[in-house]
């Protein structure tokens, strides 16, 4: 149950080394740090797909103001390994044992898009350890009621039909997993076919391309276990409640975002208490990957606020 992975003091806002921690079931979390080694602790989470890397351009924001990002693998994803029964509550208790074992007593959470649904439920299993909780271009809970009723023929096939479908959901990330290795600067770009115009500009931009093509290429490296646990979970009612939420949250969506359910981002927005909505007028789902300060610069201020009035 002890971390692994040689750290040093003081600033690592760039790329640092891979770190991995092993559960007491011996199942292994990989990991990577940025930002400020001795600011106020963040567990970062990425989306679907995703990896450990996804975060290395936010080290320098973060390292500015005093934030230290561990940014883990998500299960199936990278060098971390599935979970054997894998649920939203399993994975609060998966993160609530790497921050004993980093010596996290108290943290934040941020998620990215399919990140979300873990960082809240990170936060409702872990209560008034999680000081605030960022989600950016969230997937919220879809499974019922009127984001149930409101999803889009994209978002149902996504969703209802190879969600359910771990043989098509394997295939289809395989297929994405082999152009990325063989054209990448093709294939990163079809992430944003069918989205707004600035999802579609963003993803041209070199270094937002390449950035995203080494984080996906990372994460999928192993195969497609991490996306098949993530649409199965995603099209499933959540097994914990936002509810539960007690830390200071504030969710970003774009108004134009298409890739994941606006309706389901509001309604989570809702059911977490006193939560704060912020709609960016004229961004879809990739906005953060240009702009993750705004969300740091929030983050840094709600743990502090947080530290001295607990």
């Amino acid at each position: 149950m002890n971390g692994q992975g040689s750290g040093n003091g003081g600033t690592v806002a760039g790329t640092g080394p891979d770190r991995m921690f092993r559960l007491g079931d011996g199942r292994r979390i990989a990991y990577r740090e940025y930002g400020s080694s001795a600011g106020h602790p963040v567990l970062a989470l990425h989306g679907t797909p995703g990896s450990r890397l996804m975060y290395a351009i936010a080290g320098p924001p973060a390292a500015r103001l005093g934030l230290r990002l561990v940014a883990p693998d998500r299960w199936g994803y990278g060098r971390t390994d599935p979970h054997p029964r894998p649920s939203l509550a399993a994975w609060a208790g998966d993160a609530a044992e790497l921050a004993d074992g980093l010596g996290l007593s108290r943290f934040s959470v941020v998620g990215i898009s399919g990140g979300c649904p873990y960082a809240a439920a990170t936060a409702a299993g872990l209560g008034t350890r999680v000081a605030a909780v960022a989600l950016a271009v969230p997937v919220g809970p879809i499974a019922a009621g009127e984001p149930a009723r409101r999803l889009g023929w994209l978002h149902r096939l996504a969703y209802r039909w190879v969600g359910s479908r771990p043989v098509a959901t394997r295939l289809l990330f395989r297929l994405y997993r082999h152009l990325l290795s063989w054209a990448p600067s093709r294939a990163v770009p079809l992430v944003a076919v069918g989205q707004c115009r600035s999802d579609r500009e963003l993803v041209r931009i070199p270094s937002i391309r390449d950035h995203l093509g080494e984080t996906f290429r990372a994460g999928l490296e192993p195969g497609a276990n991490g996306p098949v646990i993530d649409l199965k979970l995603f099209s499933e009612a959540w097994d914990m409640s936002p509810g539960d939420i007690s830390a200071r949250t504030r969710i970003w969506i774009g108004g134009d975002d298409r890739l994941v359910p606006l309706a389901a981002a509001r309604e989570l927005a809702r059911k977490i208490p006193r939560a704060e909505l912020t709609e960016i007028s004229g961004q879809g789902h990739f906005w953060i990957a240009r702009d993750y300060e705004q969300v740091l610069q929030w983050l840094a201020s709600a743990g502090r606020q947080r530290e001295v009035r607990p």
